[in-house]
């Protein structure tokens, strides 16, 4: 995660937190991924996210937790459904 994602078109990630926080800093999820039945979250590419993964590892983001907790749910979902697990 530490190279340099300005110029990709896609940005992946399999952390759900960190996908939660690019989904409410408004980067569009693309599309979720399986992968050796593990969802991969695939985020088009931005400027923005190497500034967002940045603050989101140095703890200087704020987000309101209801949208955190609802955005939580619906990509855990999402990657359950993408690696056909239903729960």
């Amino acid at each position: 995660m530490r190279t340099n994602h300005n110029n990709q078109a896609e940005f992946p990630t399999r952390d759900l937190y960190l996908a939660v926080v690019l989904k409410l800093s408004g980067i569009p999820i693309l599309r979720v991924e399986n992968h050796a039945g593990r969802g991969i979250f695939v985020f088009r590419g931005s400027a923005k996210i190497e500034g967002i993964v940045s603050a989101y590892f140095n703890d200087e983001l704020t987000m309101n937790p209801k949208a955190v907790f609802e955005s939580w749910k619906g990509l855990k979902s999402m990657a359950f459904s993408a690696i056909n697990d239903v729960r």
